[in-house]
């Protein structure tokens, strides 16, 4: 979805816009909200995940080969990487506050993607499962993630691949169900497309959706920042609170919003 001058300026949506939006994440299992970050601002954060990427795998180059070149960090709760543009993104939150409802929370440190060059597909999966498997229908979302594209997803550096409308499909059986794996029989026999967009825009997605990671062709790092939200009354097993600090500085420019979301965190 293209987005104003005048959302990007003031961070807020149009009612139609935000409406449209809403509608689209709930037909199809996500929606993309077209370079609604600012280039100088995504600029500047791409240079900082390439950095502490470069970091993180300086020492252990078989670790990137063992993921077959798809890999990631956890942030440290610091500035920058608490920007409020990533914690709090004012796009997200209005779609988020219409799907999940207002109380909605998230966990922090989240997570930073990357497709290194040479990456290749990863299996089709769900990132979650249904709320009630043994239905015959799906249930409203109760997990929903944020991606901001730090980088152009094209083709060639294996923008996400997904199966729009599959959150609603019931798992095929108890091994999909435990998996969340999809078998190239259920998959093959629906479309799919990829999530090309500009660096600086943001996927909203339902955690079930099928999808899966493409090949990365280039020579150049393909990287997305992802936050993931959950329903008020959702609670994942694997749920828990960070061993990280915030310092009282960093504390003190967080808003009151975020720390409300980020509520089980603290």
């Amino acid at each position: 979805m293209q987005l104003s001058a005048a959302e990007k300026k003031s961070g807020l949506l149009t009612d139609d816009t935000l409406a449209r939006a809403v509608d689209t994440l709930q037909r199809e299992g996500f929606v993309i909200l077209e370079e609604g970050m600012a280039r100088p601002w995504v600029e500047a954060m791409r240079t900082l995940f390439t950095a502490a990427l470069h970091v993180r795998y300086r020492d252990e180059p078989e670790a990137l080969a063992i993921q077959r070149n798809h890999g990631g960090f956890q942030p440290p709760l610091t500035m920058p990487f608490l920007d409020p543009s990533i914690i709090e993104n004012s796009f997200a939150f209005q779609v988020l506050e219409r799907v999940l409802g207002d109380h909605f929370f998230g966990c922090l440190p989240y997570g930073c993607n990357t497709a290194f060059p040479g990456s290749e597909e990863q299996n089709v999966h769900r990132d979650c499962g249904h709320l009630f498997p043994e239905l015959d229908q799906a249930m409203p979302p109760m997990l929903i993630v944020v991606n901001i594209l730090l980088d152009d997803f094209t083709k060639a550096n294996g923008a996400t691949e997904i199966w729009p409308g599959s959150q609603r499909y019931v798992d095929a059986d108890k091994v999909e169900s435990r998996t969340l794996k999809i078998s190239p029989s259920r998959w093959s026999a629906h479309a799919s497309t990829q999530t090309i967009a500009a660096a600086g825009s943001i996927v909203i997605r339902d955690m079930r959706t099928w999808h899966r990671g493409m090949a990365n062709t280039t020579a150049e790092p393909r990287t997305m920042l992802s936050l993931v939200y959950y329903r008020q009354y959702a609670m994942p097993d694997n749920l828990h609170a960070s061993d990280q600090v915030i310092n009282t500085a960093d504390w003190a420019q967080i808003s009151e919003r975020a720390k409300w979301t980020y509520r089980l965190w603290q």
